[in-house]
């Protein structure tokens, strides 16, 4: 409209405003192999049993809301989902790797899956537990049954971070919270990570961190952040080591001048929370 946003909400706001499922986000210290290595990680050590274990133990160890788990996991690539997701259904589990190339159908019927309650069981419709995926799921689509959120890759982005937090967050019957599971391993943009929970985007390294301290407090409703220690220590140092502050200047200096349609001043980036 011109330039004029006719009405936005933010996830803290609908969180205050009862719109969506509380959750429970826990970071989770990644296995120790799984490190930044030019972004590209030792596929072997992805998907190691030692890997597989550690997953599934915090998976059940913090559960989920209602009768069984209907989880949508994000990997970092889409050899790693299939080789995962081969090894869930090797240990009893029943999962499916969606990517990319999977064809409408395929996705439609994999969420109907997901989504189905045990008694629904037909000879075509099967229940699934995790649906696994790369980047397929960030957006548009809506499967409101899932209670279990399961983030294996690096935080690139906020808007992204969000995004796949959002596909737990649609409220329904039977579903009183969502549970995320934040593998955090050494990755150099963990400060994504409470700045995506906290929607402040001021990349203020003290309010970073307090945040990280404090992420209850700051957290609307009754959903609750929790941070294991060595994961903390994990997104310190990467708050201490803040790179990429010229692009990250120059990401929020276009999304501003988009969003308003002129070149912003410093009052307007005050103004629209930016950094």
């Amino acid at each position: 409209f011109n330039y004029k946003i006719a009405y936005e909400i933010r996830l803290q706001q609908a969180m205050e405003e009862n719109l969506l499922c509380p959750f429970h986000y826990f970071g989770i210290t990644d296995l120790s192999v799984v490190e930044d290595v030019k972004e590209n990680h030792d596929f072997s050590m992805l998907t190691s049993d030692e890997r597989v274990r550690h997953i599934i133990q915090q998976a059940n160890y913090y559960g989920y809301s209602g009768e069984r788990v209907k989880g949508l996991v994000f990997c970092s690539r889409i050899d790693e989902t299939e080789e995962l997701s081969k090894k869930f259904n090797a240990l009893g589990y029943r999962t499916i790797a969606l990517n990319g190339n999977s064809s409408e159908e395929e996705r439609t019927k994999a969420f109907e899956r997901l989504a189905m309650n045990e008694e629904d069981i037909t000879d075509e419709l099967k229940p699934l537990d995790y649906i696994f995926s790369v980047e397929i799921l960030n957006e548009g689509v809506d499967i409101v049954e899932v209670n279990q959120i399961i983030m294996l890759r690096p935080t690139q982005s906020p808007i992204v971070f969000t995004q796949q937090l959002g596909r737990g967050l649609r409220k329904a019957e039977g579903k009183e919270y969502t549970v995320i599971l934040d593998f955090i391993g050494n990755y150099k943009n963990n400060f994504m990570i409470p700045i995506a929970l906290s929607g402040d985007k001021t990349y203020n390294a003290d309010t970073i961190k307090k945040y990280v301290i404090s992420g209850n407090n700051t957290i609307p409703g009754a959903s609750t952040i929790h941070f294991d220690e060595i994961s903390k220590q994990k997104i310190f140092s990467s708050i201490d080591k803040i790179k990429g502050m010229k692009s990250i200047i120059r990401e929020s200096y276009s999304t501003l001048k988009n969003r308003i349609g002129r070149v912003p001043y410093l009052i307007d980036f005050y103004e629209n929370g930016e950094i």
